[in-house]
């Protein structure tokens, strides 16, 4: 059965994940600038509801490559959102020639065994995916979250399903970036993925305030559930697929 990661950043959103019974909701705010860590009370209202609740540790907007006060704001926000009860972090940390930050990510693997983690899109900006993927998988990540090395997971169908045959079930893909209720079904039937991830979101321009108007995502009730519908119409078995209606 297709399961769904929804990206949250706000309450409605969270709300919406535990109302519709979700497989995973990815904590984070800032989506307009692709995401950062998000406040503990955003991943807390998450926890509290019952969700199986993942937090995007992200120090900044930009580039992955951090410097070393930087790596290790992000162990401590790992051990802090860990205290507070999530099952998993959403992290990436590349080195300055863009291939993973191996050292980081054994490290981090060390000091937490038991905890999901899931290496974002960072891995999209990696010159050799493949390469990528095998010190992933022997750092013991669990799943990676992307783009198919693309902007836009329809540009990068073909690479995921290379990754997907790839990983031969050493490491979990997760198809993610400009899902949307236009380009989902066509997505699934032809990736035929097990989890996707989205969150929904459209654009809007903000004029509520003279002085800080802004172009932003803001989450779209109507557009979730009818992707979620969407999505749960298909399973897949031995490569063929089903309706479930």
């Amino acid at each position: 059965m297709l399961r769904i990661e929804l990206c949250v950043s706000n309450t409605e959103a969270i709300q919406l994940a535990q109302e519709l019974e979700l497989d995973r909701v990815e904590v984070c705010q800032n989506l307009e600038s692709g995401g950062v860590t998000p406040s503990a009370a955003l991943v807390q209202t998450s926890i509290d509801l019952g969700l199986k609740t993942h937090v995007l540790v992200r120090p900044r907007i930009g580039g992955f490559v951090y410097t070393s006060s930087e790596l290790d704001f992000i162990r401590n926000e790992i051990y802090f959102f860990k205290k507070l009860g999530v099952d998993g972090v959403v992290i990436g940390a590349l080195l300055p020639d863009h291939r993973v930050n191996d050292e980081f990510l054994f490290s981090i693997r060390k000091e937490f065994p038991d905890l999901d983690i899931t290496f974002h899109k960072a891995f999209d900006d990696t010159p050799d995916w493949k390469a990528s993927m095998d010190v992933l998988i022997e750092s013991g990540i669990n799943r990676i979250l992307s783009s198919g090395c693309e902007t836009h997971v329809i540009k990068g169908m073909s690479t995921l399903k290379a990754m997907i045959d790839y990983a031969q079930d050493k490491i979990e893909i997760l198809p993610g970036g400009g899902l949307n209720d236009h380009n989902i079904d066509f997505f699934i039937k032809n990736v035929q993925p097990e989890w996707i991830h989205f969150s929904g979101c459209k654009k809007i321009y903000d004029r509520s305030s003279s002085n800080f108007e802004t172009e932003r995502l803001c989450f779209d009730k109507e557009r979730v559930k009818k992707m979620i519908e969407m999505s749960k119409n298909y399973s897949f078995s031995m490569g063929a697929i089903s309706s479930d209606i």
